[in-house]
């Protein structure tokens, strides 16, 4: 996840075994990935729900924001929430985790930020998460991590992982074009984005990353793409306004040399990241191309989920994408 720029800009990593990425630039943002180990409790319950739809919010404390958010409260706190498909499972920020004094059980270094530090995690038992118009998710095992204090200003509470709002045989469907976020049953779903035409942003599907046996299961998911016509794998990642490049990647070693340094300020749960922006590189996922800026950013992908990179909402703003805990379809379509 990432953040826009009347904030410092922020980033958190996400993919592996359990948890999501980054917020502030009028762009970018913090995504919190964890790969949570095999140990401990029983995994996030399955579930199904009923259909149902939701507008998501592009605005935060009466100013436009990037990425869409949603309302609710943990444990009767109001809090905002950002969904973010590159967040593998739903994550509470600490800060309202211990507002609100639920018991937290530490589970260690679970997993790597964006630049491929540790991360320390926790487990929390029915945090009680109800969003808005949507209503209650399931009283199970969730994840709890600290956030940058540029988060936990503006009110973000917490991560939602749309991938985990879906049933069996159902999915998510996130109209960003049109700032709606509905569940509806797969097949349905997916004739229904097939009938609507607009370009493929997953004609192949996409690979998923998968988190197994530990105490929160996880989930997100890959695509192949290129930037300037080198083949990269990126991750949809709705947390983020930017995309980007790891620097350690073969297509962002090679694009180093067209790139100056960020001006703008992004943080890991490791603390300051010194970035480098490309201009104008042409991105193309599926069938969709635009050319957009990108970020490079130092680190290393985290092996349980390699990647070279994400795919954000500069590239998927007038996207849908379908979403369930296997799997991925999405459609674009040009303004």
């Amino acid at each position: 996840m990432r953040f826009p720029t009347w904030i410092p800009l922020v980033v958190l990593a996400s993919c592996g075994g359990a948890a999501g990425e980054t917020p502030p630039r009028a762009g970018s943002g913090a995504t919190l990935a964890a790969s949570v180990p095999e140990p401990v409790a029983r995994p996030f319950p399955a579930h199904r729900i009923e259909r149902r739809s939701v507008k998501l919010r592009f605005d935060l404390n009466g100013r436009p924001f990037p990425l869409p958010l949603l309302h609710g409260t943990v444990a009767g706190v109001p809090v905002w929430m950002l969904v973010d498909t590159g967040a593998n499972s739903h994550v509470i920020a600490s800060w309202v985790a211990r507002k609100v004094g639920l018991p937290l059980r530490p589970l260690g270094d679970v997993g790597s930020d964006h630049t491929g530090h540790s991360m320390t995690a926790y487990a929390v038992e029915h945090p009680g998460v109800v969003i808005d118009g949507w209503g209650a998710l399931p009283d199970g095992l969730m994840l709890v991590t600290d956030v940058p204090e540029a988060i936990a200003g503006i009110g973000i509470g917490a991560f939602i992982s749309p991938q985990w709002l879906a049933g069996d045989g159902e999915g998510i469907v996130l109209d960003l074009a049109a700032h709606e976020m509905a569940s509806a049953p797969w097949e349905d779903a997916a004739r229904e984005l097939v009938e609507r035409g607009g370009v493929a942003l997953a004609p192949d599907g996409a690979r998923l990353c998968a988190g197994g046996g530990g105490p929160i299961r996880g989930a997100s998911f890959v695509l192949p793409a290129s930037v300037d016509g080198r083949k990269v794998d990126l991750l949809v990642d709705t947390g983020a306004q930017r995309t980007d490049l790891l620097t350690t990647s073969a297509a962002g070693e090679l694009l180093v040399g067209r790139s100056s340094p960020s001006r703008e300020q992004m943080y890991a749960a490791s603390g300051l990241v010194r970035t480098r922006l490309v201009r104008a590189a042409h991105v193309k996922v599926g069938r969709w191309s635009v050319s957009t800026d990108i970020d490079l950013v130092p680190g290393v992908a985290d092996p349980a989920c390699p990647r070279d990179g994400v795919v954000s909402m500069d590239v998927l703003a007038s996207c849908t994408l379908l979403v369930g805990q296997k799997r991925l379809l999405g459609a674009c379509w040009s303004r």
